[in-house]
């Protein structure tokens, strides 16, 4: 069942409508029981449905009444909390609204021949009109809404966001309220079931009556929240824009991105803009790129509007820099008063690395030499003086040698890139060839300990990827192994205890260059050495494996034994990584300094 479960999770990757994304990356962590249910939403739905069901065919309202009330509460319960499932049955049209109503007229269907039948299905029309309106106002209120301050990292939010969350939160999922004004208008079902003898049979009326008004309450206390809000929406924004202006900001990084891909493309810039002296700010165009955020000093601004980055470009901003060659750049791009500088997300062979998009930016940071031949070799022919070498400021922490105790195990990190969403830039190994490696890693080198690390990407397109994760990490259960993603371990914490990377065509494998110890790259496509050096010059001095594990064994007692490699990976790594006498945080200082001066 779990099987089943992660190949659902992988299709349900979909945003959310802007709203709920903002809702769901402001909610505070759920208790360990709800996010059971989230993580389980297949069975938690698809059991008390499927026995309510059994209730109506077998005329049994009071069995129907208790399926209604079980599957109800589950549904509240598991959607308080943002989940693969979830986003998938959203994304399928089967929302919290259409299953309420869905089990409404299967608990009628079951209270068809009583008379509290009415009074039920009046109050569940009134539940489902106020369902509605709660998503409308949400609407209304995000359309309307001025730029926010987030803050990543923390469980709770300040104000005006926390605010506006509250308003989105009313309408995400199964709205509590709405389950409880439901609640208590099937309470009014209950006396009906035994009969018209039963002194409490007046509460087949007034119980409906109860439930309507209460979903009608809701509905008006939302309204009004919202209507506050709209009201001093001029003076949040004021507020808003006096504080950015207090911390003169001299930069604007610019995200937008895929569906959540600030976990990959933002974070590992963010200790490179932590530890630069000059201030900043960071402006979010999508509600999915906030949670995945790790804690940074930048102010951090949700502004989802053309008119919201507007207000945001202040005057001390000298230089925009973007980390992805987004759709909506151009929102900002076509602001002639600002340096637009692309730092990209990584520095590897991969076709992405070379966009023909580059044209539309002022400059174009990259690490060293090897990548402005890319863009030669791809065609792309820019200026000179368009691209400026700053090396890898991320990577600067891994000059430093690793240290180990005697007698320690050496570490291996496994870190398979995605599956990219283009033939063209499908580089991975994790599927095709990841378990072998590991079980062949585990024979060959007993006392090995293996960090996993697969891309968090992994799975957008191929389901066998996360087939192939759950296989790896059963591999690993148990002894001194490390499942990175079960961890607060960054990629640089990995790469630097790494002893042996073993790794497929990406940034991760120029970045190890930096530590200077051995790596095994993948060639899943098969091509003969000389094809895959002409088409990935930076993998030369990395040891080649092939489809089937040609060459594993080899590769592995090369790295772990004499690593005749390490002279030309040496040679290659200023090529690739630049060669800064003061490192390349200082490089990317004054490359800043130059801009905003």
């Amino acid at each position: 069942m779990r099987s089943i479960e992660r190949r659902l999770a992988t299709l349900g990757r979909a945003p959310l409508s802007e709203w709920e994304e903002l809702a769901r990356a402001a909610a505070p962590p759920p208790p360990g029981l709800v996010r059971w249910l989230a993580d389980h939403l297949l069975w938690v739905l698809l059991v008390p449905h499927l026995a309510l069901l059994v209730a109506l065919v077998a005329r049994a309202p009071l069995i129907a009444v208790l399926c209604w009330l079980l599957a109800a509460v589950l549904d509240w319960a598991a959607t308080r909390v943002d989940s693969p499932l979830g986003r998938l049955f959203d994304y399928a049209g089967l929302k919290p609204q259409l299953r309420a109503a869905l089990r409404s007229l299967l608990l009628l269907g079951a209270l068809a021949p009583l008379p509290v039948a009415v009074p039920y299905a009046c109050a569940v029309v009134a539940v489902q009109l106020a369902w509605t309106a709660l998503g409308g106002l949400a609407a209304l209120l995000w359309r309307a809404a001025p730029p926010l301050r987030y803050l990543p990292g923390q469980t709770h939010q300040a104000e005006p966001l926390r605010s506006y969350v509250a308003c989105y939160a009313a309408a995400v999922g199964a709205p509590g309220a709405l389950v409880l004004a439901e609640a208590i208008a099937v309470l009014g079902a209950v006396p009906g079931v035994f009969g018209p003898t039963s002194m409490l049979t007046w509460l087949a009326v007034v119980a409906p009556v109860v439930g309507a008004l209460f979903a009608l309450f809701v509905t008006a206390r939302s309204a009004l929240a919202v209507r506050r809000l709209l009201h001093r929406k001029t003076a949040d924004t004021e507020i808003l824009l006096s504080e950015l202006t207090g911390g003169d900001p001299h930069y604007l990084v610019y995200v937008s991105a895929g569906a959540g891909q600030s976990r990959s493309v933002v974070n590992q810039w963010l200790p490179v803009f932590d530890a630069t002296p000059h201030n900043g700010v960071m402006v979010v165009r999508e509600a999915s790129q906030l949670k995945p955020l790790a804690a940074t000093r930048l102010p951090v601004v949700y502004a989802p509007t053309t008119r919201g980055v507007e207000l945001l470009t202040l005057e001390s901003i000298k230089a925009a820099l973007y980390l992805a060659y987004g759709e909506k750049n151009v929102h900002l791009l076509r602001d002639q008063r600002l340096k637009h500088v692309m730092l990209g997300h990584g520095d590897s062979d991969k076709a992405s690395s070379a966009n023909p998009q580059a044209r539309a930016y002022d400059q174009v940071w990259v690490a060293g030499p090897a990548a402005v031949g890319r863009f030669r070799a791809a065609g792309i022919d820019l200026p000179d003086d368009r691209f400026v070498l700053i090396g890898r400021p991320q990577a600067e922490p891994l000059l430093a040698g690793v240290q180990r105790d005697p007698g320690e195990s050496p570490v291996v990190l496994y870190a398979p890139t995605f599956e990219g969403y283009y033939e063209q830039t499908a580089y991975s190994s994790l599927d095709t060839m990841g378990p072998a490696m590991v079980r062949r890693l585990l024979e060959v080198v007993p006392r090995v300990r293996v960090w996993f690390k697969p891309h968090p990407a992994s799975g957008t397109v191929r389901p066998s990827m996360l087939a192939a994760i759950a296989e790896i990490e059963g591999l690993l259960a148990g002894g001194e192994h490390v499942l990175v993603d079960h961890t607060d371990l960054t990629l640089v914490d990995c790469l630097a205890q790494a002893d042996v990377l073993l790794a497929d065509v990406s940034s991760v494998t120029s970045d190890f260059l930096a530590t200077g110890r051995p790596a095994i790259v993948t060639n899943p496509a098969g091509l003969t050495t000389e094809e895959f050096l002409a088409a990935y010059p930076s993998q030369r001095g990395l040891y080649l494996v092939g489809p089937g594990l040609a060459g594993f064994d080899q590769a592995v007692r090369d790295a772990f034994g004499p690593d005749p490699l390490r002279a030309e990976r040496l040679a290659l790594r200023s090529h690739l990584l630049g060669d800064h006498p003061d490192g390349p945080q200082a490089a990317f200082d004054a490359a800043l300094a130059r801009l905003t001066s």
